[in-house]
């Protein structure tokens, strides 16, 4: 890793708080998966304790950046267990302490320039970390009110200040600026400096960003602000607005649980990737965000990974065979599997060839679709018998998206996506059509609008759509998006359960019984898919009886990890371990 000036490391304590307002008598989570190995996560002797800690980063805006989104993930787990993390140093009127320690790594070729620039300083660099160690213990003074009696250690290849007293009002224990003005601070350890308070180091750590253009300027800038405003002055709160603050920074980390913050493009299955990565402390990289590829490393290990689910562990040649749906239909019926029945239109046939293949379905319950499409696009379903008008209708929609058009039976019943991993189903997901529930005094337009600002909808960027196919299918049940609907009444939107169009996912995993997940894994088996969704139609899960509709080679798993109702299914981890990031044991059991 070539370094960028100087390289940073940030690290915290943090105690695991239970509802009672008490110290955690659990042991360490089983989110986390093994201390012993866990670069992230670890715990000491005392497993209420988490000791935090990111990789060493070009940067500070990446260290802090990847040190939020673990803070995120711990913040996350411990929510689901009704615990949050104490935000300040001293845990009532014991001696226990919590803090920071910051890891600074200043590279030799950037300290070669600051020479050039400035003779008087020590000529090596294991001289300056000394010399920086000797000032720091000199001048600690005048920080001690802000960050407590911090502690400098010298290495001969980087050097630590540690010891930091926690910033209560921010989520992670340190900010941003907390860490530019501590490390401003180290290299001002290196010149000649008079300053008496905090300004005056302020205004000498300016000078010296600006001399050395050490990217530090926001945080130093928030810093003397916070000086100005004495923020600093009211820190000494009382237990009642610790335990306030805990649990405000709980909700804002548990609503950062389908985002990353620096990474806003990535298609949500590389998120979930990259948050069970981080649970059991594997490093990733951003390579490519517009397209969501992301690089995983861990003990010498790295595997690439797009849109969170394709690999080399899948063949070339399975995603072009999962996009033909007629081919794919006809490969699972050769190996034994129901699908529902077909037929195959052309654009380009004669149209009373059409018509001929076409006349059996009349006033017939059916499904028209694009031979190859993806998320919901360009299908129709009949699940009432259609006339012969509606079905061209629906034709010749479905031609707008593809030069060939499949015609199905429409085969009655709820549809499940069984998530498949290395042969093994791991999720079963009901994907409940789009649909809104009056409160008898809102407009179907806005109970979607109230609907879209839930942090399901609005964080996974799979909000309910008021298009076309909307307008029409409210039209059929004699609404529209005027209609004030009286309370507690289901409205579907569409006939698709798509989540991208606004389908929500619901977790039926441990509801399904086995017979139909072994059926998921056999079409996984057929073409040799190690990651894959299949979809399901199951009228009545008491009677084996079914009907695949789909198998999809990038399946959406966020909605099997992150269902809009039910617990959800760990689909990430399971992928980190079938590309060998993992060892098939991951998790030590709490006590």
């Amino acid at each position: 890793m070539k370094l960028e000036k100087y390289s940073v490391k940030i690290e915290r304590e943090a105690l695991r708080i239970n509802s009672k307002n008490g110290k955690t008598q659990k042991g360490f989570p089983k989110a986390f998966g093994n201390p012993e190995t866990n670069a992230f996560i670890s715990t000491d002797e005392d497993d209420a304790i988490l000791e935090i800690s990111t990789p060493l980063e070009e940067n500070l805006s990446d260290a802090y950046n990847k040190f939020e989104e673990i803070m995120n993930v711990v913040i996350e787990e411990l929510y689901k267990n009704q615990e949050y993390i104490w935000p300040s140093s001293c845990w009532k009127e014991s001696e226990e302490e919590t803090t920071a320690k910051i890891t600074i790594d200043i590279d030799e070729e950037f300290y070669s320039q600051m020479r050039e620039l400035n003779l008087n300083l020590p000529e090596t660099l294991e001289d300056a970390y000394l010399k920086m160690k000797e000032q720091f213990l000199e001048k600690a003074t005048l920080i001690e009110k802000i960050y407590g009696k911090c502690k400098f250690r010298a290495r001969k290849a980087s050097l630590q200040i540690s010891n930091i007293k926690l910033n209560v009002l921010n989520k992670n224990g340190i900010s941003e600026a907390d860490c530019a003005f501590l490390i401003g601070f180290a290299f001002g350890c290196l010149e000649e400096d008079t300053s008496k308070n905090l300004k005056e180091e302020i205004k000498f750590l300016e000078k010296l960003n600006n001399k050395y253009s050490l990217r530090l300027q926001n945080g130093l800038d928030e810093i003397k602000e916070k000086i100005k405003n004495k923020t600093f002055d009211n820190l000494n709160l009382e237990k009642e607005n610790i335990v306030k603050l805990a649990k405000e920074h709980a909700e804002e980390g548990h609503n950062a649980r389908y985002c990353l913050q620096k990474y806003q493009k990535l298609v949500a299955e590389s998120v979930v990737l990259i948050k069970d990565a981080i649970s059991q402390g594997i490093d990733y990289e951003v390579q490519n965000e517009a397209k969501s590829i992301v690089e995983f490393r861990t003990r010498g290990k790295e595997e690439f990974v797009i849109e969170g689910n394709k690999t080399d562990r899948d063949t070339y040649i399975f995603p072009i065979i999962t996009d033909d749906k007629f081919t794919s239909k006809e490969i699972m019926q050769e190996h034994g599997l129901s699908v529902p029945k077909a037929i195959l239109l052309e654009k380009d046939m004669e149209q009373e060839d059409i018509e001929a293949l076409l006349k059996p379905f009349y006033n017939r319950s059916l499904v028209v679709k694009p031979r190859n499409t993806n998320y919901g696009t360009g299908i129709t379903v009949f699940s009432k018998p259609a006339s012969k008008k509606q079905i061209f209708g629906a034709v010749a929609y479905a031609f707008e998206f593809d030069n060939n058009v499949l015609i199905e039976e429409y085969v009655k019943g709820m549809e499940y996506r069984f998530l498949v991993v290395n042969g093994k189903c791991l999720s079963v997901a009901h994907r409940r059509i789009a649909s809104v529930v009056g409160d008898g005094k809102s407009t179907i337009k806005e109970l979607i609008e109230e609907k879209n600002k839930e942090p399901w909808h609005f964080l996974t960027g799979t909000p309910v759509k008021m298009d076309e196919p909307v307008v029409e299918y409210l039209k059929l049940q004699g609404y529209n998006f005027e209609t004030i609907l009286p309370k507690n009444k289901r409205v579907f939107l569409r006939t698709n359960s798509n989540c991208s169009t606004g389908g929500e996912s619901i977790d039926m995993t441990d509801f399904m019984p086995s017979y139909f997940k072994k059926i998921a894994e056999k079409a996984a088996r057929a073409f040799e898919a190690k990651i894959c969704g299949v979809d399901i139609i199951i009228d009545d899960v008491e009677k084996e009886e079914y009907s695949i509709i789909e198998i999809n080679d990038n399946p959406g798993y966020s909605i099997n990890e992150w269902p809009y109702e039910g617990e959800g299914q760990k689909i990430g981890i399971a992928i980190l371990k079938l590309l060998n990031l993992l060892p098939e044991k991951t998790c030590k059991a709490e006590k």
